[in-house]
């Protein structure tokens, strides 16, 4: 038997939940293998709830068999589990909420492969945010109108969203308000045979590495390589620095430097923040914060401040809703309105970690977009932080980050151009 295997681009408006209760109980003929049938949710969402009820109520229902917690464990070994223990409930259906979420190229491929073995004797429904994540077995495409579905093959929506323009960034980067005061090392970051390890487990041997001012550079490497290592150390949050050779912006890390001292230079986004604003704050106040390193506005801006701020938010298009509420934006406006935050300074090191996780083919675009401006038309140098490879983005250098048992090393990459 042949099943039926179903796309729809994820959204919180209808959400999973929504749709599926809406396929189960629907009459159309193309969704007759899903009717009044039961099927199980591989999400996110669901690993949470595993985490919440180990953390809450020693339920170790996903761990019992290896006695480690699930927080300890990659996003790899957390999703297998989880895998694992799904299919032991025989479901007549399996809903993939964008499966690949924050996996290495290593385990996206197991569990591709394990998906595609799976097709074949059960239905399943994808729920994606980038189109090069639908399994190739996906016959099609399915959105949920108002009281319509509206549904194609997989190959008519590849090539609608092949013709899908992207936003252009036509206006000059805005000059900061004055230039910086300090005068900085050319050599931002300069890292020298630096060695890491947690209880026993080495996670980096012997890493040297130097970010000069204006380069444009992106850290790769798998899941548990010490991606999120060496960031920490770079910004001050991690005393695995104290004791070795890590001097930054011109300071050896613990001679006396405050981390103020240190986050002063860095612009910093990853998605995991975005929690934090959840005030009253209109978007343009939001970016205006970049400028007070505030959580929000709760000072009187400057006239020249506020021109300033208006003129990043003219950058990115969104210079008719300067008062509506940042909370209200969509994920990729507010990911562009806290890059704005982050770059308002023009501060001399920006850290993009895992930036675009989550966002939609066209949203992912835009924000790569935005990346490559900056690049281009500042001084400021970019660290790109990621393990999915994004294809229009063009940095000068790549940090590779390769696993051995005695820690990762490091090697250094020029892509070709």
């Amino acid at each position: 038997m042949t099943h039926i295997h179903l796309a729809i681009r994820f959204s919180k408006t209808p959400t999973p939940e929504d749709y599926i209760t809406a396929i189960t109980s629907s009459e159309h003929p193309l969704l007759s293998e899903f009717k009044g049938k039961q099927g199980t949710f591989l999400s996110n969402a669901t690993l949470d709830e595993y985490v919440k009820a180990e953390l809450l109520h020693d339920d170790f229902t996903l761990t019992k068999d290896s006695k480690r917690h699930l927080l300890s464990l990659s996003s790899g070994e957390r999703r297998t589990l989880l895998f694992n223990h799904l299919l032991k409930g025989n479901p007549q259906f399996l809903v993939l909420v964008n499966p690949f979420d924050s996996l290495d190229i290593e385990n996206v491929a197991k569990l591709k492969a394990r998906l595609t073995l799976l097709s074949k004797d059960i239905p399943t429904i994808q729920f994606f945010s980038r189109t090069d994540e639908i399994m190739p077995y996906v016959t099609s495409h399915l959105k949920l109108g108002e009281d319509i579905y509206i549904i194609q093959p997989i190959s008519e929506y590849f090539a609608q969203e092949q013709n899908t323009p992207t936003f252009g960034f036509n206006n000059p980067l805005p000059k900061p308000i004055s230039e910086p005061k300090h005068t900085l090392p050319s050599k931002l970051i300069d890292l020298k045979k630096v060695n890491v390890s947690y209880n026993d487990k080495s996670i980096l041997n012997n890493i040297t590495w130097s970010i000069t001012q204006g380069e444009f550079w992106e850290l790769k490497g798998a899941n548990g390589t010490g991606k999120s290592t060496l960031v920490t150390m770079m910004i001050g949050d991690n005393p695995k620095a104290y004791g070795q050779d890590v001097n930054l912006f011109g300071k050896k890390r613990g001679s006396g430097e405050t981390v103020w001292d240190i986050k002063r230079n860095i612009g910093y986004f990853t998605p995991s923040m975005m929690h934090l604003f959840k005030g009253q704050h209109s978007a343009l106040n939001m970016v205006i914060s970049g400028l007070k390193d505030s959580i929000g506005l709760y000072i009187t801006p400057t006239d020249l401040e506020v021109n300033l701020a208006k003129q990043w938010l003219e950058l990115i298009g969104l210079n008719t809703i300067t008062n509506t509420n940042y909370y209200y934006l969509s994920e990729t406006n507010k990911r562009l309105i806290l890059i704005c935050r982050a770059m308002i300074k023009h501060p001399p090191l920006l850290i993009l970690d895992e930036p675009t996780v989550g966002l939609d083919d066209k949203g992912a675009r835009v924000f790569i977009n935005l990346v490559q401006k900056i690049a281009k038309e500042s001084k400021t140098a970019i660290l790109y932080v990621s393990h999915k490879t994004e294809q229009e983005l063009k940095p000068t250098f790549i940090f590779q980050l390769e696993r051995t048992e005695a820690g990762s090393i490091g090697n250094i990459i020029t892509p070709s151009s």
